[in-house]
């Protein structure tokens, strides 16, 4: 059988493209990024369709409304992903339809009109959802509220929400990565369990893995890009409060450190690394000690995967999917969400047993390699779909 991909934008397609190419199942992958970007992620370029007037227009778009809300001007800030995701599915649907078997469509985009153009021509669709359910979003809400940052909190478009809700419904399949994320669906109503396909976040193993790099600091790393849905609060505040000698907290992602200091206050062992490349990455998880990631809503942080990749314990909520890959004592521990105690605790307890650090990370590294690969992720949707033919 042959799969094409469709997204606006890039997630972690290229990789399942590179692990179906690999099999000989890959048709072709149709994204809004260039060739040459792509071209990094090993699928040959005979088989990518890149339509970058998408990127271009949605990073216009997004420039502008940055403009527009320096000089305090009306602006929409879903504007440029509600016109870009409605022009991709046009697009996509009327001038890229192709006769593969399976289409692999969604990562948090709308395809309506795609899913309507498979269905005339019998080929199956498997929708991939991004986070968690909208009901269960609203708890962003209300901690944005209590940090006191309302004005930056970003609720997803209600139209678009309501056309992914209707892509779920209408796609042959759903493509869940965390069993927390397929959950919130089921309970919301929007996703029938008997079309849910759970496979877990994935990993490239080529890229990230163990090589550790000497380091004599007790470091504790974050990645993330939200300051609040990350729940970093409650790292900052958890490793703050033990005032570690010898010891440092990395943040990685982009971060509004003016934002951070409204609600708590960073120390000088606090550092935080901006715009770093995804293939930069495995230098700051091979010099640290452990990850943690107090995540309040999720679908699944590829992140996660990645450091368990380069063999870290890791501390996260069951918000993402920490229950799915955590062996609670063996390769980390799940944690209750906005709690700055127990990650102290947790902290504490890798600090004060260092080859715990060294036994549990083994134990991370084993369960990425052998159950957490894209290799892994693209033949259980692959078998999946090969049962239910």
């Amino acid at each position: 059988m042959k799969y094409s991909i469709y997204i606006r934008g890039r997630g972690w397609a290229f990789q399942l493209a590179d692990s179906l190419n690999k099999e000989n199942k890959l048709k072709y992958l149709v994204t809004s990024y260039p060739k040459f970007f792509v071209k990094k992620y090993n699928v040959p370029t005979n088989k990518i369709k890149s339509i970058i007037i998408l990127e271009i227009l949605v990073r216009s778009l997004r420039i502008i409304n940055t403009y527009l809300k320096k000089i305090k001007s009306d602006f929409n800030q879903n504007l440029p992903a509600k016109i870009t995701d409605s022009f991709a599915d046009f697009i996509y649907s009327f001038f890229y339809l192709d006769n593969a078997d399976i289409f692999l469509i969604g990562f948090g985009n709308s395809n309506l009109k795609l899913i309507k153009k498979a269905k005339e021509k019998n080929i199956k669709t498997i929708y991939f959802l991004n986070n968690s359910s909208p009901l269960f979003r609203e708890k962003l809400k209300i901690e944005y509220n209590k940090l006191g940052l309302q004005e930056n909190y970003q609720k997803e478009d209600e139209n678009l929400t309501r056309k992914i809700n209707q892509c779920i419904r209408n796609a042959d399949f759903v493509g869940c990565i965390s069993s927390f994320q397929r959950e919130t669906y089921i309970d919301e109503g929007i996703l029938d369990r008997k079309k849910a396909l759970t496979t877990i976040m994935g990993v490239d193993t080529s890229v990230f893995y163990p090589k550790k790099i000497h380091n004599n600091k007790f470091i504790v790393l974050g990645a993330g890009n939200d300051f609040v849905r990350k729940g970093f609060k409650y790292l900052i505040e958890g490793f703050n409060n033990l005032n570690l000698p010898n010891s440092e907290l990395w943040l990685v992602g982009n971060l509004d450190r003016n934002k951070i200091n409204k609600v708590c206050k960073l120390k000088s062992n606090n550092y935080i690394f901006n715009s770093v490349n995804e293939f930069e990455l495995p230098k700051f998880y091979n010099q640290s000690s452990i990850f943690c990631l107090p995540t309040l809503e999720e679908g699944a942080p590829i992140v996660i995967s990645q450091a368990m990749a380069c063999g870290l314990p890791v501390i996260l909520t069951k918000n993402c999917q920490g229950p799915d890959v955590i062996d609670n004592g063996h390769n980390g521990f799940i944690i209750n969400e906005m709690d700055s105690s127990i990650i102290s605790e947790k902290i504490k307890f890798f600090y004060d047993n260092p080859n715990k650090i060294y036994e549990m990370g083994l134990s991370s590294a084993k369960f990425a390699k052998e159950k957490l690969s894209y290799d892994v992720m693209t033949k259980n949707i692959t078998d999946f779909i090969e049962k239910t033919k």
